[in-house]
């Protein structure tokens, strides 16, 4: 006969809680902050695993991470989805009350739904010649939506391999969409993007992928999930309960689209919250992933702690916050166990 501990049973009385669905009547209404970017958030929505922990999620869309913060901070919202760029740390640096809980997009070579994320460069660059290596960078125009985002510190690194500097090209700003026109007005020759416009680019022979930013930034956290006072403190089991909804959104995307059909699913649910003109595209670009834990990583090589240095050495930083204060890793780290044990 087994002995169970008191910590073990504690353990399995707490899976046994977030395993077993909520009744409707119960339902906690939680505000998301997002961009209109497609996630997990959503297959979990359609595919009723929020419902099942008694949560309703309201998404709120907003037009850049750094809209999302204050909002979270002043309780309009009770969690957001969003990229840990320099407005991220500066708000966190300066006490705003809210903690770093889980990975929602990130940058691995494997993942299932492929990287959305790539170093494009203009197709009649590559076809002539003339762009052969990353060093023939040197003298051209790139572009990246802005100062403190990925796509930044991406830009920097891709020339720093090359051997180049930022005083060797001409770096521009501007917004993802607005990146397809300019290539093909050939007014930018290379450019930090993303899908579904690289996809398109590639398909009209406007520029190709040159580099996936998983090959060049492997483990990079592109985007975090973030909980305000109410989930991380005050309501902790609505919090948990949240995170395994969340982690259940993750794995079920992850695996479909590895399976016959799996993609054409998830595409309808993206296509509903996030219609475009050609649907058929959700068949092939890239849909950014969690890792299969949503644990965040802080000190890997690309790790949070690594974003948060090159944006002090970028002269971006105002107060750094201290990472092992504004990242806990309890929530994802509990839905994984009880998963798990299921």
């Amino acid at each position: 006969m087994m002995i169970l501990t008191r910590r073990a049973v504690a353990a399995l009385a707490f899976a046994a809680a977030l395993a077993t669905p909520i009744s409707a009547s119960a339902a906690d209404k939680v505000k998301f902050g997002l961009l209109r970017v497609p996630q997990a958030v959503f297959v979990g929505i359609e595919k009723g695993f929020f419902a099942a922990q008694g949560i309703e999620v309201e998404p709120v869309f907003f037009r850049s991470g750094a809209e999302l913060v204050p909002s979270l901070s002043t309780g309009q919202i009770d969690l957001a989805a969003t990229s840990p760029g320099a407005a991220i740390y500066n708000a966190l640096g300066q006490g705003v009350s809210a903690k770093i809980v889980a990975d929602y997009y990130v940058l691995t070579p494997d993942q299932p739904g492929g990287d959305p994320n790539a170093i494009v460069v203009r197709k009649d660059l590559l076809d002539s010649g003339k762009f052969k290596t990353p060093a023939d960078a040197k003298g051209m125009t790139m572009a990246i939506t802005a100062r403190g985002q990925v796509t930044d510190l991406a830009g920097g690194l891709f020339l720093r391999k090359a051997g180049l500097t930022e005083k060797d090209v001409r770096v521009v700003t501007m917004p993802y969409p607005d990146m397809l026109a300019a290539l093909q007005g050939k007014s930018i020759d290379v450019a930090v993007a993303i899908d579904p416009q690289i996809t398109i680019a590639e398909q009209q022979g406007i520029a190709k992928r040159y580099l996936k930013l998983s090959e060049l930034m492997p483990g990079l956290n592109l985007g975090v999930v973030m909980y305000g006072e109410r989930l991380a403190q005050k309501d902790r089991d609505l919090g948990m309960r949240f995170m395994a909804a969340y982690h259940e959104s993750n794995a079920y995307e992850r695996r479909r689209l590895l399976e016959p059909g799996g993609r054409e699913e998830i595409g309808k649910i993206f296509q509903k919250y996030f219609p475009i003109q050609n649907p058929a595209l959700y068949d092939t670009v890239g849909l950014g992933l969690g890792r299969e834990t949503l644990m965040v990583d802080v000190d890997g090589a690309f790790g949070l702690h690594w974003q948060l240095q090159q944006y002090q050495e970028r002269g971006l930083i105002l107060a750094a916050p201290d990472l092992s204060k504004v990242v806990d890793n309890s929530f994802a780290k509990a839905a994984a166990k009880a998963k798990e044990a299921r």
